[in-house]
């Protein structure tokens, strides 16, 4: 078995683990959220055609410094014309999270992307790993790395930067920039950014009201069969209401 299928098969079981630590720990600490997106957009492009969504997260963490998760969203990419095209995506997720001092702390982690069925005719499942370091509670660097995304044997590097600032006691202001080194999968690398804010009405309630925009070529109009080709989004305002627990 190869390294990455054996990646694959450990995060197909990752998601009846997760149900399993449901189980009462102590020194433990549990959280969910249940969310609705006016789209998944996904580091310059959308995994939902533009259309809005539903999303779910579980989240475990504990206090010497682990955690795990398993998260569940709607997709709908631009291969409707596939009778076997995939509708959920599940993202199992492993991590730890490790004080560097009372300001800074590092954090390694991999998550799996699998799907209901396929993604532009071909299966589509794969792993990612993460490195990041944040700064207090205001600055998070991140890069990661996906062996063979999507299956389509290309490596994807992704950087990112984000800043966090509160306004008032109960909004928040966020902004984010990365750089996608997704040349062999989308055939260019591009920087994509975001900006905007989050109103926490109740401890369990968000708004978030977001900007992005992406540098990408325009796609041209070609038919691509099978290739994988997500629709980019340029220039566009983001709505998601976050209830969570």
């Amino acid at each position: 078995m190869s390294f990455r299928d054996s990646f694959r098969l450990i995060f197909l079981r990752l998601a009846p683990l997760s149900f399993i630590l449901w189980l009462p720990v102590s020194q433990a600490d549990w959280h969910g959220d249940i969310k609705l997106l006016s789209d998944y957009v996904y580091r310059g492009y959308s995994k939902s055609r533009g259309n809005p969504i539903v999303q779910a997260n579980i989240d475990y963490q504990d206090t010497s410094g682990w955690f795990a998760g398993l998260g569940v969203s709607q997709v709908r990419f631009d291969d409707q014309q596939y009778a076997d095209r995939a509708e959920i995506e599940i993202k199992p997720y492993l991590g730890w999270s490790l004080p560097l001092s009372t300001d800074w702390r590092a954090e390694l982690s991999v998550s799996g992307y699998i799907y209901d069925n396929k993604i532009f005719n071909h299966s589509a499942d794969y792993a990612e790993f993460y490195a990041s370091l944040h700064y207090q509670g205001w600055l998070s660097a991140r890069a990661s790395i996906a062996p063979n995304a999507y299956q389509r044997h290309a490596d994807v590097a992704n950087y990112e930067l984000t800043y966090r600032r509160d306004l008032l006691d109960t909004v928040q202001f966020s902004a984010g920039l990365g750089y996608n080194q997704a040349g062999a999968l989308l055939g260019h690398d591009y920087f994509y950014w975001n900006a905007g804010l989050s109103w926490f009405a109740t401890p369990y309630l968000s708004i978030d009201v977001r900007y992005v925009d992406v540098a990408l070529p325009n796609q041209e109009s070609e038919d691509h069969h099978d290739d994988f080709y997500p629709r980019q989004q340029e220039n566009k305002y983001l709505f998601s209401v976050t209830l969570g627990f």
